[in-house]
């Protein structure tokens, strides 16, 4: 391969393998699995990309794309598994994520106060 082209796969595996660690994280705590399985896909094209140039190039090239992809996947993987955990024990909400989670909450706490109130109003009307 020419010099071009794995210069160009250097630079798509650090990209990737930074995008990778950062969707993960973020991903991960605002979307659960989703971001985690975005950050996951991008995090293992960036460690085959890595892997490929640091063959063709004997190590000298490809290592930050190889770190920050293997990172990625790492994250990645404890939000895949943390979420499913607790998706399994809160009522599905960690299927979106941490953040997303405590604003459906929210909204479930939020709409029983409000049932409560019309059931307290009612009894009232009938007092």
């Amino acid at each position: 391969m020419n010099d071009q082209g794995t210069e160009s796969n250097s630079i798509a595996s650090t990209v990737l393998g930074i995008v990778s660690l950062v969707i993960s994280i973020i991903g991960g705590l605002t979307f659960g699995i989703i971001g985690a399985a975005i950050g996951l896909a991008c995090g293992i094209v960036a460690l085959v990309l890595a892997v490929k140039v640091k063959k063709e190039t004997d190590n000298v090239k490809g290592q930050t794309g190889f770190i920050c992809g293997l990172l990625g996947v790492i994250f990645a993987a404890v939000f895949a598994v943390g979420c499913s955990i607790c998706g399994a024990g809160s009522a599905g909400y960690g299927c979106y994520g941490c953040v997303g989670a405590s604003c459906f909450a929210a909204d479930d706490l939020n709409d029983a106060a409000q049932d409560l109130q019309d059931a307290l109003d009612e009894l009232e009307r009938y007092n």
